[in-house]
């Protein structure tokens, strides 16, 4: 056997060791629990508000979930929820979505997990909490800011040109009349029941015992696991632990998946929507448009 022989031997057979140890070593960590985090007020883009700082996308959340859901080397998902709740739609989007991922899900409540946040969390199959975290606020809202006083004060009027009675309810320069009042707080009771038939159904509890529960009131994490809202008080690693145990593993590489929606989104997100209750000390704004005027269908 000539020298380049011996070589190329050589290499090979230290190539196959090396594989055959990495294989055995990295078998101890090829299965992955990701942390899907869910962060600030929940709405499609994120863009949170000026106050509240960058928020949740449920779209960037779906997309994260459905690639944890496909890649086979995820074992189990942790939710690190820090959110006091948000729009309707995407909170019942990312909920559903929750709901149906076969994979194991533990929701990690941190210092706040409320409304919206608190439906997405209810959806999955283990909810732990710090006893000290802010949990549950169910209940919906949807306010506005009225003008119409300091329109009066300047004399300022506002001339109401509509096609249909109810087309500008809610418009910054006029008083509700009693008859938006009963209409919008209609649409608010349908948001609400249905809020509370999903986390009833979600947490294995009667419609009757979340009822009592769906006041707006939060609840300590030292609370709400008398009232079954929770399932355990802890922390990250309580969360990690019970992620493994329900994935059958006993170790796995964590991965992150951080929000990173920009401050600067905010500016051009102009919608306004039925919010799921904003937590507590959370200040709800809505930009008043500068087209009142324009015909909108």
């Amino acid at each position: 056997m000539n020298k380049i022989n011996f070589i190329v031997i050589a290499l090979a057979t230290f190539a196959i060791i090396s594989f055959l140890l990495s294989s055995i070593i990295g078998g101890e960590i090829s299965d992955k629990i990701v942390i899907v985090q869910v962060k600030g007020a929940i709405s499609s883009s994120g863009s949170g508000s000026p106050l509240e700082g960058t928020g949740a996308s449920s779209l960037n959340i779906l997309e994260t979930l459905k690639e944890a859901e496909k890649d086979s080397s995820v074992k189990a998902i942790v939710l690190e929820i820090d959110s006091p709740g948000g729009s309707v739609l995407p909170s019942k989007e990312v909920m559903e979505k929750v709901k149906e991922i076969e994979k194991p899900v533990v929701a990690w409540i941190r210092s706040t997990g409320a409304s919206g946040a608190y439906w997405i969390a209810s959806s999955s199959d283990y909810i732990i909490a710090d006893e000290l975290s802010i949990v549950g606020s169910i209940g919906v809202v949807s306010s506005y800011l009225d003008y119409s006083g300091l329109l009066e004060e300047y004399n300022v009027n506002y001339n109401r040109l509509v096609t249909g009675e109810f087309k500008d309810t809610r418009s910054p320069f006029k008083e509700l009349t009693e008859k938006e009042n009963k209409l919008l707080m209609s649409k608010l009771n349908q948001i609400h029941n249905y809020f509370v038939e999903s986390v009833a159904e979600n947490r294995n509890m009667s419609s009757k015992e979340v009822s009592k529960l769906a006041t707006g009131e939060f609840f300590l994490g030292q609370e709400a696991i008398k009232y079954g809202l929770i399932d355990e008080l802890g922390g990250r690693d309580q969360a990690l632990n019970k992620s493994k145990e329900l994935a059958g593993i006993e170790k796995a590489e964590i991965v992150t998946h951080k929000e990173t929606t920009s401050l600067l989104n905010y500016l051009f997100d102009s919608k306004t929507s039925y919010v799921v209750g904003q937590g507590i000390g959370s200040v709800i704004l809505e930009k008043a448009s500068s087209d009142e005027l324009e015909i909108k269908l």
